[in-house]
């Protein structure tokens, strides 16, 4: 029986066995101060020179012998003749020991008069005052701030010679294509070496990116071979884990030995590091999310314990909007959003997953699950490591709900104005109990036309809350052929997602027998978007099924038109002071935002704000969530 993994260790334990087995490696390399950012210096770094090499003139005035000043006064000024007009860092000759600022002296002719007397030394910088020849800039070990760039230059340098280890990067997978190229069935495009590569380097180090190995014992061991003899640290992506082609585990056993195969992080389980020729050979994951945790949390810290230089880091508290449970044992990183809710920075998780790399993007910060900890629940205070700046997470509005184009459209847009717009997909429920909560900004609703507007005169829930229309999406059947609802009653058709209007017109059309049950196909639960219905229906695994007018047409597929369904956001009466909220109102009410919403909407409502409704709370809850009256319909 396979065994997956030879040991699990946690990510403390591996850090310790590698800073063990391998000692600090390395080397240095010259280069140009304006590169050095950041960078670590190798040596010690002296100054090339005095700095000033004479007494120079800290303002603009006159240069004096403060012994002629004594006794000047308001009552009684001095007139003085021997003096030297100087401005800021000019030379003053030795005869002179005091500088006079211009705007307490009189010139007159050859002579002036002062009103105040100067102290021996005042406003001359002596000679070494700042650094003399000789003296320590930065030691070694420095990490290079844009200061000591400066420094460097001011005091003789126009290169300084740093820190550096040699990675070398192994790309390996048969189902991997280069950059640049377009992937087909099954393929995937070759990316954990760019990241990386970009990533390390930030730190100091020297990369190299080898070419793609496919998953071949002989070719990996023939690369992993080459690539230990020029670096002082190999990665090898992918091949980790124990599928029939992973083969990283044993080629490095055939050429050195295994020093651990599993850590206990997620994700990045099936990471691996061996030894060859006395060289660390590090096995990522090949799913991008775990390939980068492997590198954040464990390569990064190893190369720092070698002299590289750590990256900054921002760390801020903010509270968790959903419950966050984590396994016994196992680091989690999970990447998640923050946004700024009156004051409180509130948080969102994003979909865990070691492939979901977009949430990576998506993400502007990460939590720390400790092994020792199953998690946390909603409402508690938590650390959130940001992955983008602070000031950031303060320009975010959270939205939860539905996602559809006009919200999409409306992030592009708010983006152009320095303003994040964040969006969960949520059932309706959830995502209003969240706005009473006060834990978001913003609930997007798909409200179906088949029940009515919004209504006014209410207050939603003693909440007081207003709706911003969005537009009117036309909804309705979707297939190869045009098929309208007098067709169906042949066809194979492919379930909506919960919740949405696809869903509601597919459990109105059994309950009218104009569709039976045995004509629906995949399980319901297997169809998560829109999307997966117009893949079921070009793919021909069914002949129909219900979606938007919009993705139909980018699909080119035939679409006729059942109802449409209003996209509108909610927000809380209090937040239309809130500048990034008057920002968001601002571009819907724009004639430019409706424009770029025509083709996929109806625009007539578009820009609208008005009270939000016990009618549309009802009918955007009970409706989509599955528990309409279809004798109503």
């Amino acid at each position: 029986m396979k065994k997956r993994y030879l040991t699990l260790q946690t990510r403390g334990d591996a850090l310790t066995l590698m800073k063990t087995a391998f000692p600090p490696s390395g080397g240095s390399m010259t280069i140009p101060i304006t590169e050095s950012e950041g960078r670590v210096a190798s040596e010690p770094v002296y100054a090339r020179y005095t700095v000033p090499d004479s007494s120079i003139a800290e303002m603009d005035g006159i240069a004096v012998k403060s012994s002629t000043t004594v006794g000047a006064g308001e009552q009684r000024p001095v007139t003085l003749t021997d003096f030297l007009r100087v401005d800021t860092g000019n030379m003053i000759p030795p005869e002179y020991d005091a500088v006079i600022m211009i705007e307490d002296v009189r010139l007159e002719g050859s002579s002036c008069i002062i009103r105040k007397a100067a102290r021996p030394g005042q406003y001359i910088r002596p000679p070494g005052q700042d650094i003399r020849k000789g003296d320590l800039i930065i030691p070694l070990g420095h990490q290079i701030r844009s200061s000591d760039i400066s420094a460097l230059a001011t005091y003789g340098y126009d290169t300084v010679t740093v820190r550096i280890v040699r990675v070398g990067i192994i790309p390996s997978g048969n189902e991997l294509v280069p950059i640049g190229t377009v992937p087909g069935p099954g393929q995937v495009i070759e990316t954990n070496s760019l990241f990386a590569a970009s990533f390390l380097s930030r730190l100091g180090a020297l990369c190299r990116t080898y070419p793609l190995v496919r998953d071949d014992p002989v070719e990996i061991a023939q690369a992993l071979e080459k690539t230990v003899l020029e670096n002082d640290l190999v990665l090898i992506s992918s091949g980790t884990s124990a599928g029939r082609h992973d083969y990283s585990a044993r080629t490095i056993l055939q050429l050195g030995r295994l020093l651990f195969h599993g850590v206990a992080i997620l994700p990045g389980k099936p990471a691996m590091v061996g030894e060859i020729l006395g060289k660390p050979v590090v096995g990522l994951p090949g799913y991008p999310v775990g390939s980068q945790t492997v590198l954040r949390e464990i390569v990064a810290p190893f190369l720092v314990s070698w002299g590289l230089a750590p990256l900054t880091e921002w760390i801020i508290r903010g509270r968790l909007a959903r419950d966050m449970p984590s396994d016994l044992g196992f680091d989690e990183y999970v990447p998640v959003s923050a946004g700024a809710v009156n004051g409180t920075s509130w948080i969102f998780p994003h979909p865990r997953g070691s492939g979901l790399q977009m949430n990576l993007v998506r993400a502007n910060g990460y939590l720390h699950i400790p092994l020792a900890s199953e998690g946390w629940e909603a409402g508690a205070w938590v650390d959130i490591h940001c992955t983008s700046l602070p000031h950031q997470i303060e320009r975010t509005l959270l939205c939860i709900g539905a996602k559809n184009p006009g919200t999409r459209q409306l992030t592009y847009a708010l983006a152009n104005r320095s303003v994040m717009l964040q969006t969960f997909d949520d059932l309706s429920s959830r995502a209003l109990l969240t706005l009473k909560n006060n834990s978001c900004n913003l609930v997007a609703l798909n409200i179906p036309g088949l029940y009515g507007n919004t209504g006014t005169g209410y207050a939603w829930n003693d909440t007081p809350a207003v709706t911003v229309h969005i537009g009117r999406m036309p909804v309705g059947i979707v297939s190869r052929t045009g098929a309208g609802i007098a067709d169906l009653d042949h066809l194979r058709v492919v379930p909506s997602p919960q919740g949405s209007t696809g869903r509601i017109l597919i459990d109105s059309l059994i309950a009218a027998n104009d569709l039976g049950h045995d004509q629906i196909v995949l399980h319901s639960n297997a169809v998560k978007t829109e999307h997966a219905v117009i893949s079921a229906v070009k793919t021909g695994i069914a002949d129909a099924g219900i979606c938007s007018a919009v993705l139909a047409r980018e699909a080119g597929l035939g679409f006729v038109p059942l109802t449409h369904e209003s996209h509108v956001l909610v927000a809380r009466n209090e937040s239309l002071e809130d500048e990034r909220i008057r920002t968001l109102l601002q571009i819907v009410q724009s004639p430019e935002f409706r424009r770029s919403l025509e083709g996929c909407y109806n625009t007539a409502y578009t820009g609208k704000v008005e009270e939000f409704t016990a009618e549309a709370c009802r009918v955007s809850v009970s409706r989509q969530e599955g528990i309409a009256n279809h004798d109503t319909d």
